[in-house]
């Protein structure tokens, strides 16, 4: 069962009207799973898929979402594709139902579960359905498997490791990471900690992590070039967001410039969000608060000297222009959940330290200044992809905020909580 069955699985009944609508008559003897197949072979533009806070939607600049793509195609020799971890109904990461729904459809035997890459250790016990159960527990939180080890020359040390599931040394260490969305890419850091960055150029660096993809994740040889460049250009080309909101409606009328083709079309500048400006008026109650969240973002949070574009500079994306990295705590030991590793770093040159249950960036420069920092993700598209943060530390959008307030000092009333959450949702 590959990401394209599990969209018929997911009970997308939108898409099941539409594109059944769009298809000639056929014999009422046909098997339903080649009909069904049949019909999911493509998502239009703009096809409304449920989420918790209304309806969200694709767009790709040729017209419409081609599940037959070598995006959607393994490369490898164990079933994965770009698709199985970055679904579009998912706001093209995956969220924690999804993983789940995958196991309970194949009693674990989704190639999302394959030859022990992402289970809790890597020599757990898939014999089995409840051994396979057992040993899925990070996957199922729709989190990922890292195995890194420090880099030679660095200016720390790390001087401590407790790992719940016994596997990270000093020398490797074992941890596990969402998966960033592969939709309204814009900045050119690539992954969380920057690992497939490749100089300023966004197009180099995808097609660094979409080799390593295909060697790595989906266990294949190498992929030609001209493989890797289609996969490259078709995640380059899609976005996402929010279409309609619960009681709001279409996010992009009455001069409002939400849904993913606006975001498509946005190109990668520092400047305020300004999607919502037409909305400042609305007789609607809830667009006037879309509004005054998108005020309260763009502007400085007096009590606290800060503002969310602080981070989050490009306009109307949310990523940061500059490909800067930023730590906002939420790799702090005392966050730390019973089944998070906690690292101990000591800087060398003064014995400073520092303690993370995911290193970062500094993971991969050596930095002991770069421990803790992470990508600025893209925050159109957020409400499709609970949980939030690198390590899913944020159930909810509203506990995002709530986590910025409690970490980098940001006071809302919270009527402002409301609003910026309903800002964010409708993103």
């Amino acid at each position: 069962m590959r990401s394209k069955d599990l969209l018929v699985s997911s009970s997308i009944s939108a898409i099941a009207v539409i594109a059944a609508c769009a298809q000639p008559a056929v014999d009422q003897s046909t098997d339903r799973q080649e009909l069904l197949e049949d019909i999911f072979v493509q998502i239009p533009n703009n096809l409304p898929i449920r989420n918790a806070s209304g309806l969200a939607a694709s767009f790709h600049s040729a017209g419409v979402i081609d599940l037959r793509s070598n995006y959607f195609t393994p490369q490898g020799t164990n079933g994965r594709e770009c698709g199985t971890c970055h679904a579009p109904e998912d706001g093209w990461s995956i969220t924690p139902q999804t993983v789940t729904l995958m196991f309970l459809l194949t009693g674990g035997t989704h190639p999302i579960f394959v030859n022990n890459l992402d289970t809790d250790t890597p020599t757990s016990d898939m014999s089995t359905v409840a051994a396979r159960w057992h040993s899925t527990t990070m996957l199922r939180q729709g989190k990922f498997s890292r195995h890194v080890s420090p880099p030679a020359v660095r200016d720390y040390q790390i001087t401590d490791v407790s790992d719940p599931f016994g596997v990270s040394t000093p020398a490797s260490l074992w941890f596990f990471r969402r998966p960033l969305p592969t939709a309204n890419l814009r900045s050119f850091t690539v992954m969380w900690d920057g690992a497939n960055t490749v100089g300023t150029v966004l197009r180099d660096g995808a097609i660094k992590q979409a080799r390593g993809n295909v060697t790595g994740a989906q266990q294949g040889t190498p992929a030609p070039d001209d493989i890797i460049f289609d996969i490259v250009d078709y995640e380059i080309a899609v976005s996402h967001a929010q279409l309609i909101g619960t009681g709001v409606g279409r996010l992009d009328s009455d001069g409002a410039r939400g849904g993913p083709e606006a975001a498509n079309a946005q190109p990668l500048v520092d400047a305020r969000f300004d999607l919502y400006d037409a909305w400042e008026h609305s007789g609607n109650p809830r667009r006037r608060q879309i509004w005054r969240g998108q005020e309260l973002f763009n502007n400085v949070n007096p009590p606290s000297g800060h503002t969310c574009r602080g981070c989050h500079s490009a306009a109307n994306n949310g990523q940061n222009v500059s490909g800067a990295m930023f730590d906002v705590g939420t790799s702090r030991p005392e966050l730390a959940r019973p089944d998070m590793a906690v690292f101990t770093f000591q800087r060398t040159s003064d014995g400073a330290i520092v303690q993370s249950t995911d290193p970062g960036r500094g993971i991969r420069t050596g930095k002991f200044a770069d421990l803790n920092r992470f990508k600025v993700p893209s925050l159109r598209g957020l409400a499709a992809r609970a949980p939030y943060f690198h390590n899913g530390l944020a159930p909810t959008i509203e506990a995002v905020v709530q986590r910025y307030e409690a970490t980098l000092g940001f006071v809302f009333t919270p009527q402002e909580e409301a609003d910026l959450v309903a800002f964010l949702k409708a993103l």
